[in-house]
């Protein structure tokens, strides 16, 4: 069922390996990333890829509609082991669009356990709708 991923995985590392043969061996070491990105669990949004970095390069956190809340656990330990123990230089927090999470959050439809996820952005929608309606689409 997966075989397809695993032929990938190893046609990608044959490809790493040759290009640069120390590739893994210096992934082994304790990553060193210079940036954290805090962004959206879309797969159309690869952080790495979209910004040209090797695995090692960039710590990564995502959650749907790209969230960070403060009484998120998940989260703050993140953000808390790449400022303390990685010593990242740079936080960003990275949204894009047509994010599926932000319209499933003001779409007015009730979907279960997400609700609970979403709710902060309905709120904000909700509190800005006058405002936000004044926006023209681009």
């Amino acid at each position: 069922m997966l075989d397809h991923l695993k032929t990938n995985n190893r046609v990608w590392a044959r490809r790493k390996v040759s290009d640069d043969p120390d590739f893994f061996r210096r992934l082994m070491r304790q990553q060193a990333p210079e940036y954290l990105w805090i962004g959206c669990s879309d797969s159309r949004v690869p952080a790495n890829e979209i910004v040209d970095l090797d695995p090692g390069e960039l710590f990564v956190h995502r959650n749907v509609a790209n969230l960070a809340p403060p009484q998120d656990a998940n989260y703050l330990s993140v953000l808390q082991f790449a400022v303390d123990v990685l010593k990242v230089k740079h936080v960003m927090v990275v949204g894009h669009y047509g994010c599926g999470g932000v319209a499933a959050a003001v779409d007015g439809k009730r979907r279960g356990l997400i609700d609970h996820w979403l709710h902060p952005i309905r709120e904000t929608f909700d509190k800005h709708r006058h405002e936000l309606d004044q926006i023209a689409d681009e």
